[in-house]
Protein backbone atom coordinates (compact mmCIF):
# COMPACT_ATOMS: atom_id res chain seq x y z
CA UNK A 1 0.00 0.00 0.00
CA UNK A 2 1.44 3.31 -0.56
CA UNK A 3 1.46 6.00 1.65
CA UNK A 4 -0.87 8.27 -0.65
CA UNK A 5 -3.44 5.46 -0.31
CA UNK A 6 -3.16 5.30 3.20
CA UNK A 7 -3.50 9.06 3.10
CA UNK A 8 -7.08 8.44 1.18
CA UNK A 9 -8.18 5.23 3.61
CA UNK A 10 -7.41 7.06 6.77
CA UNK A 11 -9.08 10.66 5.62
CA UNK A 12 -12.13 8.72 4.10
CA UNK A 13 -12.83 6.37 7.41
CA UNK A 14 -11.20 8.53 10.04
CA UNK A 15 -14.45 11.07 8.34
CA UNK A 16 -16.62 8.16 8.97
CA UNK A 17 -15.73 7.71 12.15
CA UNK A 18 -15.86 11.00 13.48
CA UNK A 19 -19.67 10.93 12.57
CA UNK A 20 -20.19 7.82 14.68
CA UNK A 21 -20.58 9.76 18.04
CA UNK A 22 -23.45 12.24 16.74
CA UNK A 23 -24.92 9.32 14.81
CA UNK A 24 -25.18 7.00 18.28
CA UNK A 25 -26.09 10.41 19.58
CA UNK A 26 -29.57 10.72 17.81
CA UNK A 27 -30.32 6.88 17.76
CA UNK A 28 -29.19 6.86 13.78
CA UNK A 29 -32.36 9.36 12.76
CA UNK A 30 -30.00 11.85 11.39
CA UNK A 31 -30.95 10.85 7.52
CA UNK A 32 -28.39 13.70 6.37
CA UNK A 33 -25.57 12.60 8.67
CA UNK A 34 -26.63 9.30 8.01
CA UNK A 35 -26.23 9.70 4.56
CA UNK A 36 -22.82 11.48 4.42
CA UNK A 37 -21.32 8.33 6.69
CA UNK A 38 -22.39 6.06 4.81
CA UNK A 39 -20.66 7.67 1.27
CA UNK A 40 -18.06 8.26 3.12
CA UNK A 41 -17.36 4.61 4.81
CA UNK A 42 -18.19 3.36 1.41
CA UNK A 43 -15.59 4.99 -0.74
CA UNK A 44 -13.22 4.20 2.27
CA UNK A 45 -14.02 0.59 2.48
CA UNK A 46 -13.62 0.45 -1.42
CA UNK A 47 -9.91 1.56 -1.24
CA UNK A 48 -9.16 -1.15 0.74
CA UNK A 49 -10.64 -3.68 -0.41
CA UNK A 50 -8.73 -2.36 -3.39
CA UNK A 51 -5.41 -2.84 -1.99
CA UNK A 52 -3.83 -6.30 -3.66
CA UNK A 53 -3.13 -8.19 -0.10
CA UNK A 54 -6.42 -7.44 0.73
CA UNK A 55 -8.25 -8.60 -2.61
CA UNK A 56 -6.10 -11.87 -3.04
CA UNK A 57 -6.77 -13.05 0.72
CA UNK A 58 -10.91 -11.89 -0.11
CA UNK A 59 -11.06 -13.88 -3.42
CA UNK A 60 -8.86 -16.59 -1.67
CA UNK A 61 -11.94 -16.64 0.87
CA UNK A 62 -14.66 -16.32 -2.28
CA UNK A 63 -14.05 -16.48 -5.74
CA UNK A 64 -11.93 -14.87 -8.47
CA UNK A 65 -13.45 -11.63 -9.10
CA UNK A 66 -15.59 -11.53 -5.97
CA UNK A 67 -13.14 -8.26 -4.37
CA UNK A 68 -12.71 -6.45 -7.59
CA UNK A 69 -16.74 -6.59 -8.27
CA UNK A 70 -17.16 -5.52 -4.62
CA UNK A 71 -14.65 -2.01 -4.06
CA UNK A 72 -16.69 -0.98 -7.55
CA UNK A 73 -19.91 -1.33 -6.12
CA UNK A 74 -18.86 0.21 -2.67
CA UNK A 75 -16.99 2.62 -4.29
CA UNK A 76 -19.70 3.81 -7.26
CA UNK A 77 -22.17 3.77 -4.49
CA UNK A 78 -20.53 5.34 -2.20
CA UNK A 79 -19.88 8.21 -4.67
CA UNK A 80 -23.83 7.86 -6.00
CA UNK A 81 -24.48 8.90 -2.27
CA UNK A 82 -22.21 12.11 -2.13
CA UNK A 83 -23.84 13.99 -5.25
CA UNK A 84 -27.20 13.29 -3.59
CA UNK A 85 -26.02 14.81 -0.01
CA UNK A 86 -24.61 17.66 -2.09
CA UNK A 87 -27.62 18.51 -4.43
CA UNK A 88 -28.92 19.03 -1.61
CA UNK A 89 -28.13 22.10 1.27
CA UNK A 90 -25.92 20.19 3.21
CA UNK A 91 -26.32 21.84 6.71
CA UNK A 92 -29.89 22.69 6.24
CA UNK A 93 -32.08 19.85 4.79
CA UNK A 94 -31.74 16.04 3.22
CA UNK A 95 -33.03 14.54 0.32
CA UNK A 96 -33.20 11.60 -1.58
CA UNK A 97 -31.26 10.85 -4.80
CA UNK A 98 -32.83 11.82 -7.75
CA UNK A 99 -34.26 8.61 -9.43
CA UNK A 100 -32.28 9.09 -12.44
CA UNK A 101 -29.20 8.56 -10.56
CA UNK A 102 -30.10 5.29 -8.83
CA UNK A 103 -31.08 4.25 -12.36
CA UNK A 104 -27.62 5.18 -13.57
CA UNK A 105 -26.18 3.78 -10.94
CA UNK A 106 -27.92 0.22 -11.07
CA UNK A 107 -27.19 0.21 -14.58
CA UNK A 108 -23.01 0.55 -14.40
CA UNK A 109 -23.25 -1.96 -12.01
CA UNK A 110 -25.16 -4.13 -13.42
CA UNK A 111 -22.95 -3.89 -16.68
CA UNK A 112 -19.84 -4.62 -14.81
CA UNK A 113 -21.09 -7.09 -12.79
CA UNK A 114 -22.32 -9.15 -16.20
CA UNK A 115 -19.22 -8.56 -17.81
CA UNK A 116 -17.34 -9.92 -14.67
CA UNK A 117 -19.50 -13.17 -14.59
CA UNK A 118 -19.20 -13.82 -18.49
CA UNK A 119 -14.96 -13.28 -17.90
CA UNK A 120 -12.96 -16.94 -17.19
CA UNK A 121 -11.13 -16.68 -14.22
CA UNK A 122 -7.88 -15.57 -14.97
CA UNK A 123 -9.10 -12.75 -16.58
CA UNK A 124 -11.47 -11.40 -13.64
CA UNK A 125 -8.74 -9.74 -12.07
CA UNK A 126 -7.95 -7.28 -14.66
CA UNK A 127 -5.80 -4.35 -14.69
CA UNK A 128 -5.37 -1.94 -17.05
CA UNK A 129 -2.70 -3.24 -19.38
CA UNK A 130 -3.03 -4.29 -23.32
CA UNK A 131 -2.71 -7.99 -22.25
CA UNK A 132 -6.33 -7.19 -20.66
CA UNK A 133 -7.41 -4.84 -22.92
CA UNK A 134 -7.74 -7.11 -26.10
CA UNK A 135 -11.09 -8.71 -24.60
CA UNK A 136 -13.63 -6.87 -25.35
CA UNK A 137 -15.39 -7.33 -21.85
CA UNK A 138 -12.97 -5.90 -20.00
CA UNK A 139 -13.04 -2.57 -22.29
CA UNK A 140 -16.67 -2.80 -21.48
CA UNK A 141 -16.17 -3.11 -17.67
CA UNK A 142 -14.18 -0.25 -17.33
CA UNK A 143 -16.05 2.11 -19.94
CA UNK A 144 -19.50 1.80 -17.85
CA UNK A 145 -17.18 2.08 -14.44
CA UNK A 146 -15.44 5.31 -16.07
CA UNK A 147 -18.86 7.01 -17.13
CA UNK A 148 -20.21 6.53 -13.72
CA UNK A 149 -17.11 8.12 -12.13
CA UNK A 150 -17.11 10.32 -14.37
CA UNK A 151 -20.27 11.63 -13.84
CA UNK A 152 -20.26 11.52 -10.07
CA UNK A 153 -16.51 13.01 -9.77
CA UNK A 154 -18.08 16.21 -12.56
CA UNK A 155 -21.42 16.35 -10.37
CA UNK A 156 -19.41 16.56 -6.81
CA UNK A 157 -16.88 18.92 -8.40
CA UNK A 158 -19.66 21.42 -9.59
CA UNK A 159 -22.27 20.89 -6.39
CA UNK A 160 -19.19 21.89 -3.71
CA UNK A 161 -18.03 25.14 -6.14
CA UNK A 162 -21.58 25.78 -5.69
CA UNK A 163 -21.97 25.66 -2.30
CA UNK A 164 -18.52 27.23 -1.99
CA UNK A 165 -19.62 30.57 -3.21
CA UNK A 166 -22.69 30.58 -0.56
CA UNK A 167 -20.27 29.40 2.33
CA UNK A 168 -18.87 31.15 5.08
CA UNK A 169 -14.93 31.18 5.21
CA UNK A 170 -13.91 27.84 6.23
CA UNK A 171 -16.46 25.72 4.55
CA UNK A 172 -15.54 27.93 1.46
CA UNK A 173 -12.09 27.40 1.04
CA UNK A 174 -12.92 23.25 2.56
CA UNK A 175 -15.31 23.08 -0.14
CA UNK A 176 -13.21 24.95 -2.45
CA UNK A 177 -10.26 22.63 -1.88
CA UNK A 178 -12.52 19.61 -2.93
CA UNK A 179 -13.89 20.74 -5.95
CA UNK A 180 -10.10 20.98 -7.39
CA UNK A 181 -9.90 17.88 -6.67
CA UNK A 182 -12.43 16.45 -7.64
CA UNK A 183 -12.36 17.90 -11.13
CA UNK A 184 -9.03 17.04 -10.76
CA UNK A 185 -10.36 13.25 -10.69
CA UNK A 186 -12.74 13.67 -13.18
CA UNK A 187 -10.17 14.23 -15.41
CA UNK A 188 -8.77 10.93 -15.05
CA UNK A 189 -11.57 9.30 -15.89
CA UNK A 190 -11.34 11.06 -19.45
CA UNK A 191 -7.59 9.95 -19.91
CA UNK A 192 -8.40 6.09 -18.72
CA UNK A 193 -11.30 5.85 -21.29
CA UNK A 194 -9.31 7.29 -23.77
CA UNK A 195 -6.46 4.47 -22.46
CA UNK A 196 -8.79 1.76 -22.51
CA UNK A 197 -10.36 2.12 -25.90
CA UNK A 198 -7.46 4.04 -27.84
CA UNK A 199 -4.83 1.13 -28.31
CA UNK A 200 -2.21 3.61 -29.54
CA UNK A 201 -2.10 5.66 -26.07
CA UNK A 202 -0.95 2.15 -24.53
CA UNK A 203 1.89 1.67 -26.96
CA UNK A 204 5.54 1.86 -25.81
CA UNK A 205 7.70 5.04 -26.06
CA UNK A 206 4.51 7.36 -25.23
CA UNK A 207 5.66 10.76 -23.05
CA UNK A 208 2.23 9.98 -20.70
CA UNK A 209 1.52 6.54 -19.34
CA UNK A 210 -1.60 5.33 -17.11
CA UNK A 211 1.04 5.33 -14.38
CA UNK A 212 1.32 9.58 -14.88
CA UNK A 213 -2.55 9.75 -14.76
CA UNK A 214 -2.87 7.10 -11.59
CA UNK A 215 -0.09 9.69 -9.94
CA UNK A 216 -2.41 12.38 -10.74
CA UNK A 217 -5.17 11.26 -9.86
CA UNK A 218 -3.37 9.94 -6.33
CA UNK A 219 -2.22 13.48 -5.68
CA UNK A 220 -6.09 14.52 -6.77
CA UNK A 221 -7.48 12.40 -4.20
CA UNK A 222 -5.02 13.86 -1.97
CA UNK A 223 -6.25 17.04 -2.74
CA UNK A 224 -10.06 15.97 -1.82
CA UNK A 225 -8.74 14.19 1.51
CA UNK A 226 -7.46 17.76 2.27
CA UNK A 227 -10.33 19.58 1.99
CA UNK A 228 -12.12 16.89 3.50
CA UNK A 229 -9.97 17.25 6.51
CA UNK A 230 -10.32 20.76 7.23
CA UNK A 231 -13.11 21.19 9.35
CA UNK A 232 -12.17 18.44 11.12
CA UNK A 233 -8.71 19.66 12.02
CA UNK A 234 -9.89 23.35 12.31
CA UNK A 235 -12.72 21.29 15.07
CA UNK A 236 -9.46 19.46 16.69
CA UNK A 237 -7.50 22.95 17.26
CA UNK A 238 -10.79 24.65 18.50
CA UNK A 239 -11.53 21.81 21.37
CA UNK A 240 -7.61 21.42 22.08
CA UNK A 241 -7.68 25.56 22.41
CA UNK A 242 -10.85 25.45 24.74
CA UNK A 243 -9.56 22.74 26.86
CA UNK A 244 -6.24 24.33 27.56
CA UNK A 245 -8.12 27.40 28.06
CA UNK A 246 -10.45 25.58 31.03
CA UNK A 247 -7.51 24.19 31.99
CA UNK A 248 -6.14 27.54 33.09
CA UNK A 249 -9.28 28.43 34.44
CA UNK A 250 -9.19 25.31 36.38
CA UNK A 251 -6.00 26.07 37.92
CA UNK A 252 -6.46 29.74 38.20
CA UNK A 253 -9.19 29.07 40.69
CA UNK A 254 -7.01 26.63 42.88
CA UNK A 255 -5.52 29.24 45.52
CA UNK A 256 -8.98 31.07 46.11
CA UNK A 257 -10.56 27.36 45.95
CA UNK A 258 -7.87 25.65 48.49
CA UNK A 259 -8.00 28.25 51.22
CA UNK A 260 -11.82 28.52 51.14
CA UNK A 261 -12.40 24.46 51.05
CA UNK A 262 -9.88 25.02 54.33
CA UNK A 263 -12.25 26.31 56.27
CA UNK A 264 -15.28 25.12 54.89
CA UNK A 265 -14.80 21.42 53.67
CA UNK A 266 -18.26 20.70 52.85
CA UNK A 267 -18.27 22.92 49.67
CA UNK A 268 -16.81 20.41 47.96
CA UNK A 269 -20.16 19.16 45.65
CA UNK A 270 -18.62 15.69 44.46
CA UNK A 271 -15.46 14.42 46.17
CA UNK A 272 -14.63 11.99 43.32
CA UNK A 273 -15.00 14.46 40.59
CA UNK A 274 -12.54 16.02 43.21
CA UNK A 275 -9.60 13.74 42.15
CA UNK A 276 -10.46 13.25 38.75
CA UNK A 277 -10.61 17.02 37.96
CA UNK A 278 -6.71 16.86 38.49
CA UNK A 279 -6.61 14.80 35.20
CA UNK A 280 -9.18 15.28 33.26
CA UNK A 281 -10.84 19.24 33.47
CA UNK A 282 -13.53 19.81 31.47
CA UNK A 283 -15.94 22.83 31.49
CA UNK A 284 -18.50 21.08 34.10
CA UNK A 285 -15.35 20.91 36.30
CA UNK A 286 -14.86 24.65 35.43
CA UNK A 287 -18.08 25.24 36.58
CA UNK A 288 -17.94 23.09 39.74
CA UNK A 289 -14.97 24.95 41.00
CA UNK A 290 -16.39 28.62 40.16
CA UNK A 291 -19.60 27.56 42.06
CA UNK A 292 -18.00 26.17 45.01
CA UNK A 293 -15.50 29.03 44.96
CA UNK A 294 -18.59 31.67 45.05
CA UNK A 295 -20.26 30.04 47.58
CA UNK A 296 -17.39 29.89 49.90
CA UNK A 297 -17.27 33.79 49.25
CA UNK A 298 -20.86 33.98 49.53
CA UNK A 299 -20.33 32.07 53.36
CA UNK A 300 -17.53 34.89 54.03
CA UNK A 301 -19.66 37.66 53.11
CA UNK A 302 -20.68 38.91 56.19
CA UNK A 303 -16.92 39.05 57.13
CA UNK A 304 -15.83 41.25 53.90
CA UNK A 305 -18.57 43.78 54.66
CA UNK A 306 -16.95 43.54 58.77
CA UNK A 307 -13.06 44.33 57.25
CA UNK A 308 -14.88 46.52 54.49
CA UNK A 309 -16.00 48.75 56.84
CA UNK A 310 -13.20 49.04 59.14
CA UNK A 311 -10.93 50.16 55.92
CA UNK A 312 -10.06 53.75 56.20
CA UNK A 313 -10.80 54.26 52.39
CA UNK A 314 -13.83 53.15 50.36
CA UNK A 315 -12.96 49.97 48.66
CA UNK A 316 -13.53 49.51 45.18
CA UNK A 317 -15.03 45.95 44.10
CA UNK A 318 -13.55 46.21 40.90
CA UNK A 319 -9.76 45.75 41.58
CA UNK A 320 -8.32 42.40 42.03
CA UNK A 321 -5.86 43.42 44.59
CA UNK A 322 -7.53 45.42 47.04
CA UNK A 323 -9.92 42.42 46.88
CA UNK A 324 -7.75 39.94 47.39
CA UNK A 325 -6.67 41.83 50.10
CA UNK A 326 -9.88 42.04 51.87
CA UNK A 327 -10.34 37.48 51.20
CA UNK A 328 -7.58 37.54 52.76
CA UNK A 329 -7.86 39.40 55.67
CA UNK A 330 -11.39 38.12 55.95
CA UNK A 331 -10.29 34.32 56.11
CA UNK A 332 -7.63 35.41 58.39
CA UNK A 333 -10.21 37.03 61.03
CA UNK A 334 -12.59 33.74 60.67
CA UNK A 335 -9.47 31.57 61.67
CA UNK A 336 -9.12 33.39 64.39
CA UNK A 337 -12.82 33.04 65.30
CA UNK A 338 -11.86 29.02 65.17
CA UNK A 339 -15.28 27.80 64.01
CA UNK A 340 -16.68 29.41 67.94
CA UNK A 341 -19.79 31.50 67.86
CA UNK A 342 -19.75 35.71 67.94
CA UNK A 343 -19.47 36.28 64.64
CA UNK A 344 -20.25 39.21 62.60
CA UNK A 345 -24.26 39.72 62.04
CA UNK A 346 -24.17 41.39 58.97
CA UNK A 347 -26.17 39.48 56.07
CA UNK A 348 -24.53 37.45 54.02
CA UNK A 349 -24.78 38.98 50.08
CA UNK A 350 -22.99 38.47 47.22
CA UNK A 351 -19.71 40.29 47.12
CA UNK A 352 -17.34 40.62 43.91
CA UNK A 353 -19.42 40.26 41.09
CA UNK A 354 -18.33 42.27 38.09
CA UNK A 355 -19.28 45.67 36.96
CA UNK A 356 -20.93 45.07 33.89
CA UNK A 357 -21.49 48.14 31.42
CA UNK A 358 -25.22 47.99 29.76
CA UNK A 359 -26.52 45.26 32.16
CA UNK A 360 -29.49 46.44 34.50
CA UNK A 361 -29.02 43.37 36.83
CA UNK A 362 -27.56 39.67 37.05
CA UNK A 363 -23.53 38.79 36.03
CA UNK A 364 -22.10 37.16 33.22
CA UNK A 365 -20.91 33.67 33.80
CA UNK A 366 -17.41 34.14 31.69
CA UNK A 367 -16.80 37.51 33.29
CA UNK A 368 -17.70 37.12 36.82
CA UNK A 369 -15.04 33.76 36.44
CA UNK A 370 -12.39 35.84 34.73
CA UNK A 371 -12.71 37.96 38.06
CA UNK A 372 -12.50 35.08 40.84
CA UNK A 373 -9.95 33.79 38.65
CA UNK A 374 -7.55 37.44 38.82
CA UNK A 375 -8.57 37.36 42.19
CA UNK A 376 -7.13 33.83 43.24
CA UNK A 377 -3.85 34.72 40.92
CA UNK A 378 -3.49 37.65 43.28
CA UNK A 379 -4.07 35.85 46.25
CA UNK A 380 -1.07 33.36 45.24
CA UNK A 381 1.22 35.99 44.10
CA UNK A 382 0.42 37.35 47.90
CA UNK A 383 1.22 34.11 49.71
CA UNK A 384 4.61 33.17 47.39
CA UNK A 385 5.18 37.13 48.21
CA UNK A 386 4.91 36.48 51.91
CA UNK A 387 6.74 33.12 52.13
CA UNK A 388 9.63 34.77 49.93
CA UNK A 389 9.88 37.77 52.20
CA UNK A 390 12.68 37.88 54.92
CA UNK A 391 11.98 36.79 58.44
CA UNK A 392 12.93 39.68 60.64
Amino acid sequence: MSALNLVAIVTLLGGAAWMVPALVQQRFRDPMRLHLFLSLFLMGLGNVLSQPPVLDWVDGCTFAGFTKITYNVAILIGLGLMVGFLRECPLTRWGAPWPWEVVSCAICLAAMSTMTASLPPHLRNHVLTSAYLVDWRVRTFYNFGNFYLFFGYAACAMLAARHARQGRSLRRLSLSVISVGLTALALTCVFRFLWVNLPTLREPGRTITYADAFGFGQVATIVVCAGLSLPCFVSVVQIVREGLLQRAQFRGLEELWQRLVEIHPELVLDHHSRRRGLFLVNAPAVYRRYVECRDGLTRLGPYLQLVASEASAPVPDDDPRTSACLVDLALRRLAEQNGTDGGPSTASVFVLAPKLRGRVEGTDYEEDLGALVRLSLELREMRTSRLAAPVS
